[in-house]
């Protein structure tokens, strides 16, 4: 079933929050880098590309 979240504004861009389902299925947490990817009009796939130092390991 697909989740789904209104965009809005913060500062000049649009943001869209990732739900905490998500966030917890795949470990998110806040520094994590993603990566955009746009697929064709209307469809973005999204990324994690690398994890944020949790207890001083490596990146």
């Amino acid at each position: 079933m697909p989740l789904t979240r209104k965009t809005h504004l913060s500062g000049g861009s649009v943001v869209v929050t990732i739900p905490s389902q998500l966030v917890e299925a795949y470990d998110i947490i806040e520094g994590d880098e993603v990566e955009i990817i746009p697929l064709k009009y209307g469809e973005l796939k999204i990324r994690k590309i690398n994890v944020s130092r949790r207890d001083g390991g490596l990146k």
